[in-house]
């Protein structure tokens, strides 16, 4: 029953592509097809624009009525069942083909082969195709119905090895405690690792026990020991990178392991101040010191290096009198145990990280290994508001925030997370030097 507004309006057209149902082709038995038209409807009532003759169609789609055997195909068909699995990732409905024709034609295949093979697909039922109702008949997008299909025969065997590498990768991360590991299990849990490469998910989850274990490691020995091969690694790092951060924050780094220390304290007679601003030692050497002399102010761990070298040279007025340590991002085995040392000393543990999620892991880590509780310097909501330089929060890390605040709710630093939600930004260390004057 119409309301007596829609009887008396006035009907204001828009033009709109009307789909007609699914029958079989009058021209080719084996096919089906449906057409679309360009019809005005009422944005109101949705009646349609009366009109003296019939309205022609516009486009075709076409699909297998009965699919037929799979195709065997040679490498051209390789290439343009895989460049059709990623013209489709992540798309629904109709996916336009043009663009998709010249990359092919730019790669050296012509747009009357890869057309061919369309029409090989259609009828094993992996796709349908829509054609223009011009002369000559244009192919202007295809829908994808059997992606699976498509990435066979694109890649062979790629599906069954993709499944293992995700079972096998989410098996070794389920014991790990390690925030970086943490974030890589929810990662590898969620619909996105679905459209991940197998190569991708081993090196996720090498990254992820390579945190765990807090080991430092140049690149090349990582991607040797984890991935099979020295320059495995720099196939996927640009990837990995974007999805985990920068690597040389969880000790993945071009050279060799080094910790680098300054400020005030004793090792094994040697007076830190004698090497000021700081000094680096290995890994092994930070891991067989038994004890240290340190001085009033405890230990002082610094994620950045440039605010390091500030506050060696005595520019951050809170590390004076203080062992301070580099964390180099995530603190890993050399850090640890110069916070047990202070720890077993009685010495007092400052951190200092950026105002990020990761800042406030990393500072939460490194605290976890005191049984008392550190301080956090420059990490606290009012420490943000008063930043005179800060960074636009992304979406993917307003998520991350919010998962944690999810999970850890009370956790130290909970509200300076909050305060980071509620800002839509953050806050590098950098941001709190005083400017040089050298």
């Amino acid at each position: 029953m119409k309301t007596d507004e829609e009887l008396q309006h006035v009907c204001r057209y828009a033009e709109r592509v009307v789909w007609s149902g699914w029958g079989r082709s009058s021209s080719m038995p084996e096919r089906l097809e449906r057409l679309a038209r360009r019809i005005p409807l009422c944005d109101i009532c949705g009646r349609e624009r009366p009109a003296r003759r019939p309205r022609l169609p516009v486009l075709r789609e076409v699909r297998a009525a009965a699919p037929e055997a799979p195709p065997l195909a040679d490498l051209t068909g390789r290439r343009i069942a895989q460049a059709l699995v990623r013209l489709g990732r992540g798309r629904e409905g109709l996916l336009p083909v043009r663009g998709f024709l010249s990359a092919l034609a730019h790669g050296g295949i012509p747009a009357s082969l890869a057309e061919q093979w369309i029409e090989t697909f259609l009828r094993a039922g992996w796709l349908t195709a829509v054609w223009s109702t011009g002369s000559p008949p244009l192919l202007t997008a295809v829908t994808l119905r059997q992606t699976p299909a498509l990435r066979e025969l694109a890649k062979p065997g790629e599906d069954v090895r993709h499944r293992s590498a995700l079972q096998e990768a989410r098996a070794r991360l389920a014991p790990l405690v390690h925030p970086k590991a943490v974030e890589i299990a929810a990662l590898l849990e969620s619909p996105e690792a679905a459209g991940l490469p197998s190569m991708l998910i081993q090196a996720l989850a090498a990254v992820a026990v390579h945190a765990e274990a807090g080991d430092v490691l140049a690149e090349r020995v990582f991607s040797t020991r984890h991935l099979g091969g020295s320059k495995e690694l720099a196939r996927v790092q640009g990837r990995l990178e974007r999805l985990v951060g920068p690597l040389a924050e969880i000790g993945i780094r071009e050279g060799v392991s080094v910790t680098l220390l300054g400020g005030e304290g004793l090792l094994r007679g040697l007076d830190l101040r004698a090497f000021a601003p700081f000094v680096g030692l290995a890994r092994e050497a930070v891991e067989r010191l038994e004890e240290i002399a340190f001085p009033e102010g405890g230990l002082f761990v610094v994620e950045n290096l440039t605010v390091f070298e500030a506050c060696c040279r005595g520019e951050v007025a809170a590390a004076r009198g203080s062992l301070i340590a580099w964390s180099g991002g995530y603190p890993g085995r050399a850090i640890r145990h110069l916070v047990e040392l202070a720890g077993a000393a009685g010495a007092p543990l400052t951190v200092w990280a950026d105002l990020d999620l990761d800042g406030v892991r990393i500072a939460r880590l490194t605290n976890s290994w005191l049984s008392s509780r550190a301080a956090f310097f420059r990490m606290s909501p009012g420490d943000l508001e008063a930043a005179l330089c800060r960074q636009p929060l992304s979406p993917h890390s307003a998520a991350a925030i919010r998962r944690d605040l999810e999970e850890r709710p009370e956790a130290p630093l909970a509200d300076t997370l909050r305060a980071l939600l509620a800002s839509g930004s953050w806050v590098e260390q950098e941001a709190f030097l005083a400017p040089r004057r050298d």
